[in-house]
């Protein structure tokens, strides 16, 4: 494997030679002003307000676990001095320096300041090329405010004396190095299955008088911890201890497209970052009110929607949920489906809450009471879509047999819809304004319409879906009816609903009606690729050019048309759009995109960067899985679909250790003419391999197959089924067109 981009990064720094810093300040964006850039946010936050100095300041919500930090690396071995100015209504807080797992290696406490004051750590003796994180922490018994941070050369002719490790890398390495200075300690991680008899060391950096009994390159063992001698240039010789942790397994990719692979690695990493099962914390944190209305236990749960928001969201959740599983999140997953329709209520007109607290209770912000809460009526209905994939992916019965689950599926697609078609009586679900009165749309930053195409899209999805439930529990009377109500929606949608001008059939499709009966098909965000998105669209020339439509408005992202969204995670959608209908291209162009913008602000700062928003990195997991790679599971059935989605900058895209139920899966495609399965299961395995275009045979194993033929969304394609046997391995390719 490559080092990681941090050890390369930090070698061209090295190589490069580095400013020196008497004159500089280590700290990037040291008053917040660059709307929070550079630092790292938890549970805490910058605010436009009460700032020591200039626009912004940084706020660490009550919470001794809560904290700011930024990684540094020093520039110049010299003694240095660590400033702040810091307000506290109470003693408790912290700040200092600690390593990259968060050991505290030096720190002072915050005093009781009511005003701002200058709180110092002076002479720190630190060593160049170390890799820190600077961090001030919070308080249990109040709010903590930070402002001109300084890390800065002390005013001392002497320089500190080293014999130490600085760095530490091997090539097989995944993640950062932990290097506790103090203990003379270093870990690091490498991936699951890797031979830890075999190591490589790629990067070793010491003290420059040191000497080490181990050197760069050198090839170790590293089956048990590793004792490594420093010795200085006195011949006194200190003993370090080094140790290799292998990871648990986790799916993992590898690529020709060192970018993707990079990408993906981080998306999973980040993933991590926003679990809160089993944790104890604030609930009814907001941008408004930042020390919440108190603490509590944590259900199994991640963050899913604004990271200065303690809740997960309706939407989001929905939308991180394949990711989600795919990171090792199942139970989390089901969790908080569970807990989603336990507050399905008939008072609420069996809408559930929009966002929901980690302990499983509303979010004050988005609910006052049963009459007044955040709504919109296509998460109803992507309840029951994503429910059945996590059906599909996990083989988890629960899924379609749990009483409130299944009360849920079966009240949002009768009762729901019934006491929610009253305005203009067609069976299609409506809206009745905002947010808080029941949106029909996703797009809030629209006209308030009573219905809509992702309103009607994902209706139909949700359909389709419990039709398919219906089948797995076996009521197949009750599954054909669902799912010829989801053809007669589907037929209604492109032949009526979706029409403007009777005389103009093949105009873009409608894609809200107002109250005043106004029918618009106009450019509306999510209600207008959502139609595409959930198949609803009948394939051919309207859809195409729809599809183009919608490319167009897009154009490159933010601020490049006058109708592209502001928000970054409403594009984390738009791979969804086009990968079905093979638009390879385009679906790439928006992963690209989306990964390209997510170290910079999100448009509401005080949530973070892009990256922060906790549906980019989910999502990036599952588009790379789901969208590439062309994977549809069906875990119950024992089944799995491929059909390989690479764009020209991919020649070749591999996962392993991917979870289907019983199943464990190793997929690679090289271009879109070879796919390989490996099924590490004690179950066989039926495996419809595709191939997009028209091709007579598939050869599977050095045997030609004879192919059959199908249109998948209007896209012409080729597959043969075979079976894979228990802990075997299947090779499907054809020829290139």
């Amino acid at each position: 494997m490559k080092p990681t981009a941090l050890a390369v990064v930090l070698s061209g720094i090295l190589l490069g030679g580095i400013a020196n810093a008497s004159e500089h300040n280590i700290i990037n964006n040291p008053g917040f002003e660059d709307k929070g850039l550079g630092w790292s946010y938890w549970f805490a936050n910058i605010r436009s307000d009460g700032a020591f100095d200039g626009t912004y300041r940084g706020r660490i919500a009550i919470g001794a676990g809560h904290h700011i930090s930024q990684i540094i690396t020093v520039p110049e071995t010299a003694y240095y001095d660590l400033s702040a100015f810091i307000q506290s209504d109470k003693q408790g807080g912290k700040f200092g320096l600690k390593n990259l797992a968060g050991e505290v290696l030096i720190s002072g406490k915050i005093g009781k300041n009511k005003e701002y004051s200058l709180n110092k750590l002076k002479h720190i003796a630190l060593e160049q090329g170390e890799i820190l994180s600077v961090f001030f922490s919070g308080s249990d018994k109040s709010a903590v405010s930070i402002d001109n941070v300084s890390l800065t050369k002390s005013k001392k002719d002497k320089q500190p004396k080293f014999n130490q490790i600085v760095q530490f890398n091997v090539a097989e390495q995944s993640g950062t190095t932990t290097i506790n200075r103090n203990k003379q300690r270093i870990e690091f991680s490498v991936p699951y299955a890797t031979d830890l008899s075999q190591l490589t060391i790629s990067n070793l950096l010491a003290s420059p008088e040191s000497q080490t009994s181990l050197r760069q390159g050198d090839i170790v063992d590293f089956t048990k911890p590793v004792s490594v001698y420093v010795v200085n240039e006195k011949g006194k010789a200190e003993k370090w201890k080094v140790t290799a942790i292998e990871s648990e397994k986790e799916v993992t990719i590898a690529s020709s497209n060192a970018a993707l692979e990079d990408s993906f690695n981080w998306a999973i990493d980040k993933t991590k970052q926003f679990v809160m099962t089993g944790q104890s914390g604030l609930v009814n944190r907001d941008e408004n009110n930042n020390d919440g209305s108190g603490t509590a236990d944590y259900i199994p749960s991640y963050w899913a929607g604004y990271f200065d928001r303690t809740a997960f969201y309706s939407r989001d959740f929905l939308h991180q949920a394949s990711g989600g599983w795919l990171a090792g999140l199942g139970a989390e997953n089901l969790s908080m489906f569970q807990t989603f329709a336990r507050h399905s209520t008939e008072p609420r007109k069996w809408y559930t809450l929009w966002a929901i607290n980690f302990d499983g209770t509303p979010h004050t912000i988005d609910y006052h009471h049963d009459d007044y809460f955040v709504r919109e009526v296509p998460a109803q209905f992507e309840f029951v879509e994503k429910a059945l994939e996590q059906y599909r992916w996990t083989g988890d019965d629960r899924y379609i047999y749990d009483p409130d689950l299944w009360q849920f599926y079966t009240k949002v697609l009768t009762d729901y819809i019934a006491l929610h078609d009253d305005q203009e009586p067609n069976g299609i679900a409506e809206g009745y304004g905002g947010i808080f009165e029941g949106s029909a749309t996703y797009n809030e930053r629209g006209e308030f319409p009573i219905e809509a195409g992702d309103g009607i899209g994902s209706q139909y999805q949700a359909t389709v879906a419990y039709a398919e439930m219906l089948r797995a529990r076996g009521e197949d009377n009750l599954a054909d009816q669902w799912k010829e109500k989801a053809v007669e929606l589907k037929r209604f949608f492109n032949e009526e609903w979706s029409i403007k001008d009777p005389a103009k059939p093949n105009d873009n499709y409608v894609n809200i009606i107002q109250k005043d009966g106004l029918r618009l098909n106009d450019f509306g965000k999510e209600n207008s690729w959502f139609m595409p998105m959930k198949l609803i669209t009948e394939p051919g020339k309207r859809n195409n050019k729809y599809l183009d439509f919608i490319s167009a408005n897009l154009g490159e992202g933010i601020g490049s048309t006058p109708e592209a969204p502001h928000n970054i995670e409403a594009y984390t959608y738009i791979p969804e759009t086009y990968f079905p209908y093979n638009q390879n291209e385009e679906a790439w162009k928006w992963m690209n995109y989306i990964i390209n913008k997510k170290d910079l602000p999100h448009e509401r700062p005080t949530q973070g960067t892009n990256g922060d928003y906790p549906e980019i990195s989910f999502t990036f997991i599952s588009n790379t899985i789901e969208g590439l790679m062309g994977i549809e599971p069906n875990a119950p059935e024992n089944r799995v679909v491929t059909a390989s989605h690479l764009p020209q900058d991919v020649e070749w895209l591999a996962v392993d250790y991917l979870p289907m139920g019983e199943h464990e899966l190793a997929i690679r495609h090289d271009g879109l003419t070879e796919t390989s399965l490996t099924n590490t299961s004690e179950q066989p395995l039926e495996w419809e391999a595709r191939f997009y275009g028209k091709h007579d045979t598939i050869t599977v194993n050095g045997t030609a197959m004879k192919a059959k033929k199908k249109k998948i969304n209007g896209v012409k394609l080729s597959y043969v089924v075979y079976e894979v046997p228990a802990n075997g391995e299947a090779i499907a390719s054809v020829a290139k067109l």
